[in-house]
């Protein structure tokens, strides 16, 4: 464990490295229609009936459910929150995956701050929390359930929020200064 104290720097970068790798990976499928009599050509996949599926990556996911964002801030602006609200939650909760990767980046920086570290540990626990929903929601879905084994990204990222919320409580407790004792015994 000591080895991994003294190295957290370099851990934080390997992370980050996976974060990338695991982001590049297909996280979901944008459906299209496609006639059964038809084949999918590759990159889609047969999904179910008429409709066949590529598979997109977590980069291409945010920016999907991101392309909103502009339109929905201009209609809070505008006062229209009502009609809004929902997709307001659903980019907060989109922007979450993003999280993790600012906050490792700002304690490889500042590497002695513990308020950042359990901020980071939080944000990956949430992180974990949501692509988790993603993907049992995605499992649910019973054109999707077969293809489960093609969202390599989603499922790489789960294991590694799991691995980081672990590795962050380990960096947190090794820190830890020793109590100053009020008597000293000589």
């Amino acid at each position: 464990m000591s080895f991994i104290v003294k190295n957290n720097v370099w851990w934080r970068i390997f992370v980050l490295a996976l974060f990338i790798i695991a982001m590049l990976g297909p996280w979901t499928f944008d459906t299209i229609h496609v006639p059964a009599q038809y084949p999918c050509d590759l990159p889609f996949v047969r999904l179910y009936g008429d409709f066949c599926g590529l598979p997109m990556s977590g980069f291409e996911t945010i920016k999907w459910f991101g392309g909103g964002f502009f339109y929905t801030f201009g209609e809070l602006i505008k006062g229209n929150f009502a009609s809004q609200i929902s997709q307001l939650v659903l980019l907060v909760c989109i922007s979450i995956v993003v999280f993790p990767f600012f906050s490792n980046l700002f304690l490889i920086r500042n590497r002695n701050s513990r308020w950042l570290q359990m901020i980071h540990g939080l944000v990956w626990g949430m992180a974990c929390l949501l692509a988790s929903t993603m993907f049992i929601l995605q499992t649910n879905r019973d054109q999707f359930a077969p293809f489960v084994y093609l969202l390599w990204g989603l499922w790489s990222y789960i294991l590694l929020a799991l691995s980081a919320v672990v590795f962050e409580i380990l960096v947190f407790r090794s820190d830890r200064t020793p109590d100053i004792a009020i008597w000293t015994t000589t």
